[in-house]
């Protein structure tokens, strides 16, 4: 068939893009630990397992990307975190800590396995879509970095060494940045 592998050709650059674009946007100004803060005990349930599909969102637009770059089996595991068995899966290992209702940090490991977490916020809609924001510590005003004890480098980054530093860190950028959180991403459950 004609033009048949430029589709497949061009898909798979859409998914490495995306993949490139939402591990610069984690790595870039990011709030991170060098160990994991949420632990087993203290990680909640806020996504439910299924077949979800995955689309970044423009930056600029705030548009869904359409087709989705990714689509696969979520599955909740013992000790709590979320995984994929598919390839590609761009939150592999995410575990999740409620800040109320239904906004998440997301804990998500380092996809080369270095010993690092980046932080995001996640929030659960009705009808199993989820979007996710990952705000850069620069994002959070001196103020709030200095309420929650937090230092910026020089990369824009802010090392988090404690849960409830975590916690308060994200709950003062959710209250500075009401209504007014750029979306990057979307997650979409499929099927039954």
């Amino acid at each position: 068939m004609a033009g048949g592998g430029d589709r497949a050709d061009r898909a798979l650059r859409l998914v490495k893009f995306a993949l490139i674009v939402a591990v610069a946007a984690f790595a870039a100004g990011c709030f991170y630990a060098d160990e994991p803060l949420i632990s087993r005990r203290w990680a909640d349930r806020g996504i439910e397992p299924g077949r979800y599909t995955h689309a970044p969102v423009d930056p600029v637009t705030q548009e869904e990307w359409a087709p989705p770059t990714w689509e696969g089996e979520i599955r909740y595991h013992r000790d709590r975190r979320y995984r994929a068995n598919m390839e590609n899966f761009p939150h592999q290992g995410v575990r999740l800590r409620s800040l109320g209702g239904t906004v998440y940090v997301a804990e998500v490991p380092d996809r080369d396995g270095e010993a690092i977490y980046s932080y995001g916020l996640l929030f659960v809609y009705a009808g199993s879509v989820i979007a996710y924001h990952i705000p850069a510590c620069s994002d959070l005003s001196e103020a709030g970095r200095d309420a929650a004890g937090l230092d910026i480098d020089e990369e824009g980054a802010c090392k988090i060494d404690d849960l409830e530093t975590l916690e308060a860190a994200f709950s003062a950028y959710l209250r500075e940045h009401e209504g007014a959180l750029r979306i990057d991403g979307i997650y979409r459950r499929v099927g039954d």
